[in-house]
C-alpha cells in the first residue's frame, strides 16, 4: 500500500479522470451504471474540487450543475444519475424503484457553495433552485416540516429504513440556509431538534427515522456527521461525537455506515435479504450493513474539525490510514469491510476518492473558505 501522500496524489488523479465535459462521473468501473453522472456523488466531488482549488475537478462539477439543471423534471425533480455518450439518446433516471430524494437536496447544496465560491452565477439556477424548493415542500405536503423518504430513496439505496429519515431533513435544512431562506430552515431545525431526541427513551446520538408505526434508533453515520458539519442545532453535536468516539475511534476502531448490524439472527434480515438491486450485497459488515465507507468518514472529519475536535480528527486519520495500509489491492472501493477491513463494492469510485480528501483537508483553511466557519 502506497503512503498517504501517494493515495492523497490518486485521490486527486481519480476525480480528475472522472471529471469530462458532461459532468464529474461516479467511477471508472464499468460495472452496471456507475460511469453515469450521479447528482450526490458529483455534488460532493465538486465541493471537493473546490477545497483543493482544482479547476479541472471544479469544471467538472460545474458541467454536473448545468446538465442537472438542463435535465430537471417538469415538477422540478432533480435526476438521481444521467449519461449523455456520443451517439446514444440522452439516458436520464430519477430513481429505479423509488424517486431518490436526496438528488434534490445535494443539488441545491451545489449551487449555494457553487455560488458562494464564485464558479457559477446563482442567476442562471434561479428558478430551477425556486423549483427544487416548491417540489420539497410539495413532498413535505401537510405544513408540518419533514418529508416521508421511501426505503432507498437517498444514498443507502438497499438498506430498510424509512420514514422521517434524518439524514433527508437535514440535508433540506441545510440547503436552505445555505440559499438564505432561514425562516423556513429554522421550522424544519426545531422539528428536528424535538423529534430525533426522544425524551422516554434517551440516546446519545439522534434516532436515524422514524414512521408512525416505529422508531429506527439504529446509529446512521451520515446524518450525524451531516449534522455536526451543516452547522444545524449545534448543541445536540457535542453528545454525538463524543459518542462516536467513545465507541469507535478511541476504541482503535473506525464507525461503519450504521449500526449495529443487521445478521441473520434479526427480526430484519429476511426484509433486508429480499431487498436488493444488482444482487444482494448487504451482508452482515459488507455494504451499507456495518461496511465502513471513507466517504462518510470524510464529513466526520469536516465535523470535527468544525467543532474543534483536533485529538480527534488526528486519531480518525490515524486510523484510517491504518485501515488502508492493512488493505490488500485497495483501488478506491466503495467501503472497507467492517471486521477486516478488506475492500468491497465497486473500485474506481469518487465517493471514495471525495471521502479522503475531505480527511486531507479539515480543519484547514479551506473548509472555512468553502463550507463556512
Amino acid at each position: 500500500m502506497p503512503d498517504v501522500q501517494t493515495l492523497d496524489e490518486r485521490a486527486v488523479a481519480l476525480l480528475r479522470e472522472l471529471s469530462g465535459p458532461h459532468g464529474i462521473r461516479a467511477s471508472a468501473s464499468a460495472t452496471g451504471n456507475y460511469q453515469n453522472v450521479f447528482a450526490r456523488d458529483a455534488v460532493m466531488a465538486g465541493i471537493a474540487g473546490m477545497l483543493l482549488g482544482d479547476s479541472t475537478i471544479v469544471d467538472g462539477f460545474v458541467r454536473t450543475l448545468e446538465r442537472l439543471r438542463d435535465l430537471q423534471g417538469a415538477e422540478g425533480q432533480i435526476a438521481s444519475n444521467y449519461a449523455i455518450r456520443d451517439g446514444q439518446p440522452v439516458h436520464v433516471s430519477f430513481g429505479t424503484l423509488v424517486p431518490r430524494i436526496d438528488a434534490n437536496t445535494w443539488y441545491l447544496i451545489g449551487i449555494a457553495l457553487g455560488a458562494r465560491a464564485g464558479v457559477i452565477d446563482p442567476a442562471a439556477y434561479r428558478d430551477s433552485v425556486r423549483a427544487v424548493v416548491r417540489l420539497l415542500d410539495a413532498l413535505e405536503y401537510n405544513g408540518r416540516h419533514l418529508i416521508y423518504i421511501p426505503v432507498g430513496g437517498n444514498w443507502a439505496d438497499e438498506y430498510i429504513y424509512d420514514g422521517y429519515v434524518l439524514y433527508d431533513q437535514l440535508l433540506r435544512v441545510w440547503a436552505l440556509r445555505l440559499l438564505g431562506e432561514e425562516e423556513k430552515a429554522a421550522l424544519i431545525a426545531d422539528v428536528i431538534d424535538r423529534a430525533y431526541w426522544p425524551e422516554e427513551r434517551p440516546l446519545p446520538y439522534p434516532v436515524s427515522a422514524f414512521s408512525p408505526t416505529r422508531r429506527r434508533d439504529t446509529f446512521d453515520l451520515a446524518a450525524c456527521s451531516l449534522l455536526g458539519m451543516s452547522g444545524i442545532i449545534p448543541s445536540r453535536v457535542g453528545t454525538t461525537l463524543n459518542w462516536v468516539a467513545e465507541r469507535f475511534t478511541r476504541q482503535a476502531r473506525l464507525p461503519p455506515a450504521f449500526d449495529p448490524v443487521i445478521d441473520e439472527t434479526h427480526p430484519e434480515w429476511p426484509a433486508l435479504r429480499r431487498y436488493q438491486l444488482l444482487g444482494f450485497r448487504n451482508h452482515p459488515h459488507e455494504y451499507h450493513n456495518g461496511g465502513i465507507w471513507p466517504i462518510w468518514l470524510g464529513w466526520l472529519s469536516l465535523a470535527l474539525a468544525r467543532h474543534g475536535r483536533p485529538d480527534d480528527l488526528t486519531r480518525l486519520r490515524e486510523l484510517v490510514a491504518r485501515a488502508l495500509n492493512g488493505a490488500n489491492d485497495f483501488q478506491f472501493q466503495e467501503y472497507l469491510h467492517g471486521v477486516t477491513g478488506a475492500p468491497g463494492g465497486t473500485p474506481s469510485m469518487a465517493y471514495t476518492a471525495t471521502g479522503l480528501i475531505f480527511l486531507r483537508k479539515a480543519g484547514s483553511p479551506a473548509q472555512a473558505r468553502v463550507l463556512g466557519p
